[in-house]
């Protein structure tokens, strides 16, 4: 298959991958899937050490089902699964990634997830959830944040799992910016990353749950959100997983959808 050469808005880097031609977010579609392979519908889940991360979206009052509409396989093992749901249309893009260890040590096991969500007529609010399920009894964990990131992170003698996204500040900046949301978003999230002080932004709930609320989309509107999970050994001198978990969008968009060889 020929191959060409991908340049995601903003970042200037080009990466080879799968398919023909040429794919920019800004045209609305994750990725074209004429040339892929069809998979057997399932929920998206994705298993650690310490239970299994599950993933909830609400489109204002309705909540999507856990197996998608659609289900599509990219030759590098990642999937593309699709919910429509009304007028909205719904992508996760999710798979396996590799990255470096901010201390040049050991890298560990990364998953990222990209959500897509469509509006249609419109979408009158969203929410986003990642959740570590079936813990252990002796696991114990909660909201773990650091700058321009949101986290939980759950650990046991052996193992330390973080799930990871953009904060409430980082998403109101993300707004501004106008390519991964709306830009009127940036009027209505905390820019000062306090989520106490609107409806939207970022809530945790113990021991292992993160989600982000959102404001509604018009017609035609897209946003876009990267949930990263990642696993190591327990060790408190080198928490890699925490660290793993904050990843920029386009850079896990570009590993999804790179070519194996």
């Amino acid at each position: 298959m020929t191959t060409g050469q991908i340049g995601l808005s903003g970042t200037g880097v080009p990466v080879t991958h799968w398919f023909r031609g040429t794919v920019n977010l800004h045209d609305g579609r994750m990725l074209p899937t004429d040339q892929l392979v069809q998979a057997d519908r399932r929920p998206a889940v994705i298993d650690t050490p310490l239970g299994a991360v599950q993933f909830c979206v609400a489109l204002g009052s309705d909540a999507l089902p856990a197996a998608p509409d659609a289900l599509w396989r990219l030759p590098n093992g990642s999937h593309l699964h699709r919910w429509r749901q009304g007028s909205a249309t719904v992508d996760l893009l999710i798979g396996s990634i590799d990255v470096p260890a901010w201390d040049g040590g050991a890298p560990v096991p990364v998953w990222a997830g990209i959500w897509q969500v469509q509006a249609g007529d419109g979408v009158p609010g969203l929410v986003v959830s990642a959740e570590l399920t079936d813990l252990p009894a002796d696991a114990f964990g909660g909201a773990d944040p650091g700058e321009c990131l949101a986290a939980v992170s759950v650990e046991n003698e052996h193992f330390m799992v973080s799930i990871g996204g953009p904060d409430s500040e980082l998403l109101a900046m993300q707004a501004a910016d106008g390519r991964l949301m709306p830009a009127d978003w940036a009027d209505v999230l905390p820019p000062d990353g306090d989520d106490t002080a609107t409806e939207y932004g970022v809530r945790y709930t113990d021991p292992a749950r993160v989600a982000w609320h959102l404001p509604g989309l018009v017609a035609a509107e897209v946003a876009r959100l990267c949930i990263a999970v990642a696993w190591c050994p327990r060790d408190d001198d080198r928490p890699a997983a925490w660290f793993a978990v904050d990843i920029p969008l386009d850079t896990a968009y570009l590993q999804l959808i790179a070519d194996p060889s």
